[in-house]
């Protein structure tokens, strides 16, 4: 009897230890500890600043762009390397994505309160994405003479909130609210550190990334924090570059904001990823706004997702520097 027991013993050590390596190298605890310290202060400084601000790029954000797990191979990427890597990425990916709709029908690591509705419900209609130019040096591009696709029936001073369940690949979809004093967050934000958007293949780029630690991509919200107040939503967050979170999208962020917090009024706010066929990175997103008390606030630009310096393989989020 005892050395049944003995060797039963033996089986289930041998399984525990096998089981805690498997759990450590997913979860990339030993590479994520070096980033706690400046994770912290980060987390004070974004808790202070709100979200972004104009200008200068502010220290990055724990949360937006902590380390993934894993290490990221120096693969050399270039145009004629998307198609080939393609297959690759559904492999590679096929594990994130049966995750993220497990995620989705769970309702894990989604924070929100708010409505989520079928994917591409939102998409603002007359636009159309197979019509942006190529990204050539500009940050961002006027769309429809900077004239938002709502329609006059859409002005409203009701309060809502609503966000796009993840297409079959995991991706994001529009996210639209009506912005008011309702909906801003009245605490500090929370972690996000958990979530990885598709495409989230993350590298440092010393000397090139203005962001302290140098990481390429931030979790991007559509809907900044503090213009809604959401955590950790999926339905929420992007792989973005640093560019493109802290300059890019900021300036109508911030023009909302403070239209918001000096008026109290209302602004229709809708923002909408762009992904080409099954590309895991956006190339951008649609940034809409309008005011509707008022004229005020009229936005509708596309932002581009780059990072001047590095090139990106959408289909997949590899990168490297040019």
């Amino acid at each position: 009897m005892s050395k049944r027991l003995t060797f039963a013993g033996i089986v289930l050590l041998i399984i525990a230890c096998l089981s805690a390596c498997v759990e450590a190298e997913y979860t990339g605890t030993d590479h994520q500890t070096a980033e706690s310290a400046s994770d912290q202060v980060n987390q004070d400084i974004s808790a202070v600043n709100g979200d972004h601000t104009e200008g200068d790029p502010p220290a990055a954000d724990g949360n937006d762009a902590g380390p993934q797990d894993g290490p990221v191979e120096d693969n050399p990427v270039g145009q004629a390397d998307i198609s080939a890597e393609k297959d690759a990425a559904f492999q590679e990916n096929a594990a994130y994505n049966e995750n993220a709709a497990f995620q989705e029908e769970a309702g894990l690591y989604s924070e929100t309160d708010a409505t989520v509705v079928p994917h591409g419900s939102l998409y603002p209609e007359g636009f159309d994405a197979e019509l942006l130019p190529e990204y050539s040096g500009k940050k961002y591009i006027l769309i429809n003479d900077g004239n938002p696709f709502f329609s006059n029936d859409e002005y409203t001073e009701k309060t809502f909130e609503l966000y796009s369940s993840l297409d079959s690949l995991g991706r994001c979809g529009t996210a639209y609210a009506n912005i008011c004093p309702e909906l801003m967050p009245t605490e500090k934000r929370g972690d996000i550190s958990e979530i990885h958007p598709t495409g989230w293949k993350q590298k440092r780029y010393d000397g090139i990334v203005d962001a302290d630690p140098p990481y390429l991509y931030n979790r991007s919200h559509l809907i900044a924090y503090k213009l809604a107040g959401e955590n950790a939503n999926i339905y929420n967050l992007i792989t973005g570059t640093r560019y493109f979170n802290a300059v890019g999208m900021t300036y109508v962020e911030d023009r909302v904001y403070e239209y918001v917090k000096d008026t109290g009024n209302h602004v229709l706010y809708r923002i909408t990823p762009v992904f080409y066929d099954d590309e895991l990175v956006a190339r951008g997103v649609l940034m809409e706004a309008a005011s509707v008390e008022n004229d005020k606030i009229r936005f509708c630009e596309f932002i581009y997702n780059v990072q001047p310096g590095v090139r990106i393989a959408y289909s997949t989020g590899e990168n490297q520097a040019e």
